[in-house]
């Protein structure tokens, strides 16, 4: 694992034990034993970790619903199973959850990217329901009015 990578990690550790806010790229570089300068000439700012961080959480994401939208069928277990997959990556990346309101005050270009993801997870699940309504496996008789607050509820 090269040094970008051990930062990422020890960043996302700390990130989740302590809070976004509570940590430095000092204390980042301290629990690597590392120098503050080393970190900085892999990440110039502390919000650049953060940044990737999120970026990170995104295409995990990504990745999980392009999985979901592939499978045409739902076999047992397998909605449970992305959800399981699902709460992972949400406690994987909690920090950004427990401290979204700082991190987007502090680093505003995420705020936009989670605006974009928002809509278009939002339509995607949307698609991936409606599918999934066609085929039997939810329910038909759900109004039109109220899939798209299910939609939003679920995601």
């Amino acid at each position: 694992m090269n040094t970008k990578e051990k930062i990422l990690n020890a960043a996302l550790k700390l990130y989740n034990e302590k809070g976004f806010v509570s940590v430095t790229s000092r204390h980042i570089a301290d629990n690597m034993g590392i120098s503050a300068g080393n970190l900085h000439y892999h990440f110039k700012h502390t919000d650049d970790i953060a940044k990737e961080l999120f970026d990170r959480l995104a295409v995990e994401f990504d990745v999980l619903i392009a999985n979901l939208k592939e499978g045409t069928r739902l076999s047992d277990g397998s909605m449970d199973s992305v959800l399981d997959k699902s709460f992972f990556i949400t406690y994987t990346y909690r920090f950004i959850f427990l401290n979204f309101t700082e991190i987007v005050q502090r680093i505003p270009s995420i705020k936009k990217v989670y605006i974009d993801i928002n809509s278009r997870r939002q339509a995607e699940f949307g698609t991936i329901f409606q599918h999934y309504i066609e085929n039997g496996i939810f329910r038909d008789d759900i109004p039109p009015t109220i899939l798209p607050l299910f939609v939003r509820n679920i995601f």
